[in-house]
């Protein structure tokens, strides 16, 4: 149960609970360090500056690195200062001993982007790192290792672990901030269930902390994570007098991996939440994912295909979602006013009666800076207040943040800003303010300077000596606009806008200046030389308009000359056509197969593809029904002679088919959809979520003979003693009705019997097998009130063997004490009975994994005939118009096709079928080519191709713009 329990209530509900109760703490950096990365309980200080940290979470193995520096982009744009990874173990050690650091996993040249990009980098480098992906990121190559206990203080784990960080620590450490990279924060391990901050309670945590800073770790780190949760603020009390560390969140789940694209009231369910960080003390977050990307290859868990979207604000294709815009408006606030979040106390009291109304709840926080005053409504409606003089709208689950005694230049201070302010940005000797009201809204605006002002704009805007005042209900516009005033050698902007124009407000730089850019739905790259600024825009292709586009130095505002949108049709669809075929690897021949006694699990042979064959000889006495047992995970395809005999899904442990007298070539087919992610899993990895077939084979006439025991009850005990007095006496007043994967602990430790009556067994019976697939955690077996096994950690099959003949005359018995020590509890998985008793043992097997060499040049003909049950390779040709923008972006739909993977000029776009709503698999346009382009498919059900095709993402295609104007020197 907790196996699958922790896909969905570990991450929303447990982990929370462990880094927020139990330790949030952060180890602080070495001395060296310091200068550069430092914090108190207030905040963060980097480079002497408090700084509020906005991270954007995303993998670089997920995103072809021709558009790692694309997607970074985008995250900078919408205001994020940080980015957040995974260092994945498989990624760059898929086989043993050959280590990966080159092309789309060259971590080096990605951290060296983020720096490029003026950003900072948070790096969890594992060694496990969950994420769904395949195995959690532990090599496949580990789990056929003696003695590996994952997660544990297991010397052989240790001693793989130690030789992979000697080649990834030294590039993660090399650019820690103060050797001039972008590292400010390391996480070491990953949601482990026994520590998170700085809890280190064995040795394994003593261990990876020894290593890491031998190795040179200087800047801060933790365990684990720091707040997981889809709303990491909870009820908002995030101050803690205990906590000598910023208040972050490492995991905020900004949707989740289950939904592709955005769905209504994603925006403001998430800007929200975000608000209730930033008005709670919380001194920065990370959002998880803000960009999703794709699974290529074979990277997909068991809950993914190729897609991996998240619904986050930066889609799989690149595209910008609602989200993305709030994230923006939150981001810039933070930063801009990062002096008072990053060193401020709570204010609340001070500020309780700001507001009559009981429905807005008021929070606030103080600095030596100034205040903040946050306004919650927390309602479905809207809620009107009146605030000094300023009649205010706080829209539907809106915090509205309003200004005091804010410090804003050395001779300039904003005494009340009641009005919402998107951003503050400095540009040479101007600071530019950006307001964000609609119609009829009040602009209420309130400066003092040092020295007289002088309005040089406006007499919207009244100057009274000292004093700056803006006050005048929000017109109907058709642009932003301005006013302006200096204070010495100082010019202070006020620019005014609505929604949509903030929405569509960039911050940039370029040669060392900043601009303002305004009217863009998304500005890419920005250059500036000698007089001429250069610009890059995005529009939408679906509703794309044009756009008045503002861009605003420190001297000027210049309207760029933008011309009329020529937009080009979408195409549907390209029909593919002229498709050649051959077989995959079929079985023929043996040659540098893996042979063996028993089948091996599929890896065995250091294969890491889904696929995988099995052959063996069967002497088959006569003919008739028989019955295969054996191990297996995934799905299996039998042929005998040749010739397809059955399917079954191989974690039943058996399949019955016919089979004639005489000696027969037995192949199996074994394919699985991606390895478990292994969630909080600890102890032997060669015991947890094996595929293919392993094991004992064992074959017999009739069947079948595992049968799923039922009709559960349990009852409570008071204590781990209780087993020594044996079960207590079955009695259905005393015991509740139990279903399978229940729990029965409510997320707490605790003890319980669960009792069934096992069927009395067919005359002749000799012996049974109890089947267990996972027990949550520890188990006591109880056969008529006498123990006959015990079993130490949930989610490791185990077997007892019941071979007493007077007992298996007569129904039995069962009992099982289960102890729980975390989290949920109680019988994981369907416990079954394997009758089969005496059968024949198959031996001699050869493992070959692996669907061949798509690529390869021999074989191929033209596609003829019916769809087969045989793995069969497709390929053909398409055309596209690549280079000329706009961009369409291209997908593949595998229409009527069974299971297997695409590739495209040689790319792996990953597994299909899609478990997301969006079915069709994304083409990376760096991986297309300009005409002709090649599609390789492997189908491991041999379904024909006759209805795939390349269809376009209407909603993710963009026209890309490149615009220029002169500036002032």
């Amino acid at each position: 149960m907790k196996y699958y329990y922790l896909i969905i209530i570990l991450l929303f509900t447990i982990t929370t609970a462990h880094s927020q109760a139990s330790n949030d703490h952060i180890f602080p950096a070495s001395a060296a360090a310091k200068p550069y990365i430092d914090f108190d309980s207030k905040g963060f200080v980097i480079e002497g500056k408090r700084t509020f940290l906005v991270s954007a979470g995303l993998e670089y193995a997920r995103i072809p690195h021709e558009l790692w520096y694309d997607r970074l982009l985008r995250i900078k744009r919408a205001g994020f200062n940080c980015i957040e990874i995974y260092t994945i173990w498989n990624f760059h050690e898929e086989k043993e001993g050959k280590f990966n650091f080159t092309g789309d996993r060259d971590l080096g040249k990605f951290l060296d982007l983020v720096k490029q990009l003026n950003m900072y980098a948070i790096v969890r480098v594992g060694p496990y790192y969950c994420a769904e992906w395949d195995n959690g990121g532990y090599p496949i190559w580990l789990k056929f290792k003696k003695g590996v206990s994952v997660r544990e203080d297991n010397k052989p784990f240790e001693q793989y672990v130690d030789r992979f960080f000697d080649h990834l620590l030294p590039v993660v450490f090399n650019r820690q901030i103060n050797k001039g990279g972008a590292v400010v924060l390391v996480q070491l391990e990953n949601e482990h269930p026994k520590g998170w901050g700085t809890a280190m309670p064995n040795g394994y945590f003593t261990h990876l902390q020894s290593k890491a800073l031998h190795m040179g770790l200087q800047v801060p780190y933790f365990f684990s994570g720091l707040h997981h949760a889809s709303d990491p603020a909870g009820d908002g009390k995030l101050d803690d007098a205990k906590r000598s560390n910023p208040w972050f969140s490492t995991e905020f789940w900004s949707v989740w991996y289950s939904q592709y694209g955005a769905k209504p009231g994603d925006d403001q369910l998430y800007d929200r939440r975000t608000w209730k960080i930033i008005a709670h003390g919380g001194n920065g977050y990370n959002y998880y994912m803000a960009h999703g990307g794709s699974n290529f290859g074979y990277t997909n868990n068991d809950e993914d295909a190729a897609s991996y979207d998240y619904g986050a604000a930066i889609g799989q294709t690149g595209d910008l979602r609602p989200i993305y815009y709030a994230f923006k408006r939150a981001a810039w606030f933070g930063r801009s006013f990062q002096s008072v979040l990053e060193n401020s106390t709570d204010a609340t009291a001070k500020y309780s009666n700001i507001v009559t109304d009981t429905a807005i709840k008021v929070s606030a926080r103080t600095s030596q800076v100034g205040d903040i005053v946050f306004l919650d409504n927390p309602g479905a409606k809207p809620v009107k207040v009146n605030v000094a003089d300023a009649a205010l709208t706080i829209l539907p689950g809106e915090i509205y943040p309003l200004i005091r005694n804010y410090k804003l230049s050395a001779g300039v201070m904003i005494n009340r800003a009641d009005a919402r302010i998107f951003a503050i940005a400095d540009q040479q000797n101007t600071t530019t303010i950006i307001l964000d009201a609609e119609q009829g809204e009040p602009l209420s605006l309130h400066l003092t300077t040092n020295g007289d002002a002088v309005n040089t704009t406006s007499s919207a805007l009244k100057i009274d000596g000292h004093k700056v005042d803006l006050n005048m209900p929000m017109p109907a516009i058709d642009k932003p606009l301005e006013f302006n005033f200096t204070a010495g050698k100082q010019t202070i902007r006020i620019l005014v806008m609505n929604r949509e124009w903030t929405d569509r407000t960039f911050i940039t730089e370029a040669a060392g200046q900043r601009f303002i850019i305004s009217g863009a739905n998304y500005v890419a790259d920005v250059s500036k030389q000698v007089r001429q600024i250069k610009l890059t825009t995005e529009d939408p292709l679906v509703g794309a308009k044009a756009n008045k586009i503002l861009v605003y130095t420190d001297k000027e505002a210049i309207a760029l000359n933008v011309p009329a949108i020529k937009l080009r049709a979408q195409p549907d669809s390209i029909m593919l056509n002229n498709w050649e075929a051959k077989a995959a690897l079929a079985g023929n021949g043996t040659a540098g197969w893996l042979k063996s006694t028993h089948p091996q699990p599929m890896g065995a042979d250091a294969d890491v593809t889904p696929d995988a064959w099995y052959k063996t000889i069967l002497n088959i006495p006569s003919t008739g029904k028989y019955t295969l047992q054996v191990n297996g995970g995934g799905r299996g395809q039998a042929y005998v002679d040749g010739k397809p005999a059955v399917k079954w899904q191989l974690n039943d442990n058996e399949v019955s088919f016919n089979l004639k007298k005489g000696r027969h070539t037995f192949t199996v087919f074994a394919a699985h959809d991606g390895r478990d992610k292994l969630a909080a899993y600890l102890g032997p990895i060669d015991k947890v979520d094996s595929k293919g077939i392993f094991g004992n084979a064992l074959i017999k006439k009739g069947g079948p003979f595992i049968t799923e025991l039922g009709n559960w009850f349990f009852t409570k005990a008071a204590k781990k003693d209780d087993v020594k007095n044996g079960p207590p006496t079955f009695d259905t007043s005393a015991y509740k009705k139990y279903k399978i994967g229940n729990d029965v602990f409510n997320l707490k430790e605790g003890f319980a019997w669960f009792h069934t009556t096992i069927p009395q067994q067919v005359p002749g019976t000799s012996k049974i097998k109890l089947l267990f697939k996972s027990v949550d955690e520890n188990a006591t077996i109880f056969i008529n009130g006498k123990q006959v096994a015990h079993h130490d950690g949930w989610n490791q099959p185990f077997d007892v063997d019941i071979t007493d003949a007077t007992t298996l005359k007569k129904p039995i018995d069962l009992s099982i004490f289960i102890e729980n020590y975390s989290n949920e509890g109680g019988i994981d998985q369907p416990v079954k009975i394997n009758a089969i008793g005496d059968a024949q043992a198959i031996t001699g097997w050869q493992l070959k994994g692996g669907p061949g060499n798509p690529f390869a040049d021999t074989g191929w003909a033209k596609l003829a005939g019916k769809s087969t049950a045989m793995p069969c390779f497709y390929r053909s040709t398409f055309t596209v118009n690549a280079a000329k923008k706009p961009t369409f972006i291209w997908r593949i739909d595998p229409k009527n096709l069974g299971h297997g993977s695409i590739w495209v000029n040689g790319h792996d776009l990953g597994r299909y079928p899609e478990k997301l709503d969006m079915k069709s698999l994304y083409i990376p346009e760096c991986w297309l080519k300009d005409g002709l382009n090649q599609v390789v498919i492997y189908d491991e059900d041999g379904k024909h191709p006759d209805d795939v095709k390349i269809v376009t993402e209407p909603g993710a295609g963009r026209l890309i713009k490149t615009l220029t104007a002169t500036i002032k020197d």
